[in-house]
């Protein structure tokens, strides 16, 4: 049986999870800079939380019971500053469950946005693969190098300022998976093919389902298993007697298409 290891007290700059109930978390840093944490349940002494263990409890001024809780990585990408539209948990945990990455793959992304699945993708690939990414806004480059090094996984990304169809050095047939994330995703499929390794997976984010033709057309000849789809996500309200659907959901976010590259026939 493998050795466990201990389970270890909070220190001074270790990032925790505030939580007061499903709808009021808060990710913090505890330093010597903030020894206290406001939030309408109360005031939170954070220098009272440095020894505690995960998963103990904090009171507030106002007596309200806070659980100290260890970030996931879906807990750095939700709470990550961003402008625009993440992926959701919904569609990237299909995206690394059918394209099967794991420690040790390599992963090629345009279109970096706010760094949530380049954060999910290195969570994955670590400690021997990385990600690769490009992103070509200057507001964006910045904001995304801020989340992933938040989320501790820098060590496995490098991250290029610019646009896939420029880079010069793209290595030939290494990649596991191509994340395509632009507007124009179906133009970069030539690049997406050579950078592939034999039956490793590209995926495009679509937002509407135009740019969804455009890509499925453009996979002809060059990829198999094309597939396209849309995932909606519905949590349940549970309570005895009277378990229900919840009132809101996560509909509509992007459309996903897919697909594997082939070889040509000699």
């Amino acid at each position: 049986m493998p050795e466990v290891a201990e389970d270890s007290n909070i220190k001074i700059g270790d990032r925790v999870l505030l939580y007061l109930d499903s709808r009021r978390t808060w990710l913090v840093q505890l330093n010597d800079d903030s020894p206290s944490f406001h939030t309408h349940a109360g005031i939170v002494d954070l220098k009272g939380i440095v020894g505690k263990k995960f998963g103990d409890g904090v009171s507030t001024t106002m007596n309200e019971k806070i659980r100290i809780l260890k970030p996931t990585i879906l807990d750095y990408i939700m709470k990550s500053e961003r402008r625009t539209q993440i992926v959701y948990p919904k569609d990237f945990a299909y995206i690394a469950t059918r394209s099967g990455i794991k420690s040790g793959s390599l992963v090629l992304e345009c279109g970096t946005g706010s760094g949530a699945l380049t954060s999910f993708f290195a969570s994955l690939v670590a400690p021997t693969g990385f990600v690769r990414t490009f992103e070509e806004r200057d507001d964006f480059f910045t904001i995304a190098a801020k989340n992933i090094q938040k989320a501790a996984m820098s060590a496995s990304v490098k991250m290029e300022k610019g646009n896939l169809k420029n880079a010069t050095d793209i290595e030939d047939s290494i990649y596991d998976l191509v994340m395509l994330d632009t507007g124009d995703s179906w133009t970069l499929l030539e690049i997406a093919h050579h950078a592939l390794k034999g039956s490793g997976f590209v995926f495009c984010i679509c937002p509407t389902t135009n740019q969804l033709e455009n890509v499925a057309a453009a996979m002809e000849d060059k990829f198999v298993d094309v597939e396209c789809l849309e995932i909606m996500f519905r949590r349940m309200e549970a309570r005895v007697g009277k378990t229900r659907p919840s009132t809101r959901m996560i509909g509509h976010t992007c459309y996903l298409a897919s697909g594997r590259k082939v070889n040509a026939d000699h």
